[in-house]
């Protein structure tokens, strides 16, 4: 009975430390699968963050193309325009060389006229510059009143160039000077001369009648108010003159 209990229980010890063994190789067998599982599972990650990173560097690459296509397509067209425009601006070269060409024989011929002009003024300067101041005011007034204005007016500016007349006469100039010019239509050279008289010498016999072409002149100027002013002030200031009721119709 003794033997049998004692082989029982050897048995039973056996049968214990086998479990125990199987147990301690089952924990390891799962510690191996546990293991095995993390580094399947980075793996997989890994494998995820490189499906990732492909896709993207293939997106990089299709956007690399697309973008060298499309710059290519556009700087292609760019030269083209660039080409269009440097076509247009030939043309217009062209043409502004044909109308420059036009232009400078236009030129040509005015330089022409002006130069038969010069000589033909030269011509005449030096007929006048042997002349005395007063010879050349008579010729002047004669040529005045037979109403040939250039021939008037080179003499009159000759007189003045000499120098050597009196304030007195000098003032019948500017006065005539002043008419001339007003026929001729040159209003600001024409108001010019007859200022000279009124600002500089108001006393004289020519002052009212400068007035009274002053403020003509502001009206063929379109200036209203000016020419409206100058011909009170000649009533005001010249009461007794001749162009007061000329004046006073201007009004």
């Amino acid at each position: 009975m003794k033997l049998v209990s004692i082989l029982t229980m050897i048995l039973l010890l056996t049968s214990c430390f086998k479990t125990a063994e199987q147990i301690k190789r089952e924990e390891n067998v799962d510690r191996q699968i546990k293991q095995s599982s993390k580094i399947i599972a980075d793996l997989r990650i890994e494998i995820q963050e490189l499906k990732g990173n492909l896709a993207r560097a293939t997106g990089q690459i299709e956007e690399i193309d697309y973008k060298t296509q499309t710059e290519g397509a556009q700087s292609y067209q760019s030269v083209n325009e660039r080409i269009s425009q440097l076509q247009e601006q030939v043309k217009a070269l062209s043409e502004e060389n044909q109308m420059m060409q036009v232009q400078l024989k236009a030129m040509q011929g005015t330089l022409k006229t002006q130069k038969g002009f010069i000589k033909k003024v030269t011509g005449t300067l030096s007929e006048m510059s042997g002349k005395s101041s007063d010879t050349l005011y008579e010729e002047a007034n004669k040529a005045f009143t037979a109403n040939k204005q250039k021939k008037a007016k080179d003499l009159y500016l000759e007189v003045l160039a000499q120098g050597k007349i009196s304030n007195a006469t000098k003032n019948k100039v500017f006065y005539n000077l002043g008419l001339l010019e007003h026929w001729a239509k040159d209003y600001d050279q024409s108001l010019v001369y007859f200022s000279k008289i009124y600002t500089k010498y108001p006393r004289s016999s020519k002052a009212p009648g400068s007035l009274y072409y002053i403020g003509m002149n502001f009206k063929k100027k379109k200036e209203a108010d000016k020419a409206k002013a100058t011909f009170e002030e000649l009533i005001k200031s010249y009461p007794k003159s001749v162009f007061v009721p000329k004046a006073k119709k201007e009004l």
